[in-house]
């Protein structure tokens, strides 16, 4: 394996881990209604939050050619979880139950972020079928239609 792939996909999949790593834990805390361990763990998941963001930016959409809509995507998943970072992980955590409403809504964020990583990742990584000569099949089923 390339090195270089292999650096990126270290720190890039590492940085994804460790953000759900948190955000699972945040849960189980809100869950159990632990509100010491739920602030501390909050402010580790927006650490983890924003260095997730910034190594999807620099590693995704810097190393590869999103579209721009993907980039798009990239920067409204990026406003929104900086501002859930904005709001919980710069100070006492003083509505638990607003947090969990929030945290609620970042996960389909975080969610629809990383399919668009994905879809990034794996269009980059897939073979290029313009330069490709048609296979019997495709010439068949094109002549058909």
């Amino acid at each position: 394996m390339n090195t270089a792939i292999s650096a990126f996909s270290d720190r890039f999949y590492t940085s994804r881990h460790r953000l759900l790593r948190y955000l699972l834990k945040l849960g189980q805390a809100i869950d159990s209604d632990t509100p010491d361990l739920a602030e501390a763990l909050t402010t580790r998941f927006c650490d983890a939050l924003v260095d997730y963001l910034s190594t999807g930016h620099f590693q995704v959409l810097e190393r590869f050619r999103p579209t721009l809509d993907q980039v798009a995507a990239f920067e409204a998943t990026t406003r929104q979880a900086l501002s859930f970072s904005d709001q919980f992980g710069n100070g006492p955590l003083t509505d638990i139950k607003a947090l969990r409403s929030a945290l609620e809504s970042l996960v389909f964020v975080i969610d629809s972020r990383m399919d668009v990583e994905d879809e990034v990742i794996q269009r980059a990584n897939a073979p290029s079928f313009s330069t490709r000569q048609p296979t019997t099949f495709f010439r068949l089923a094109t002549a058909r239609a």
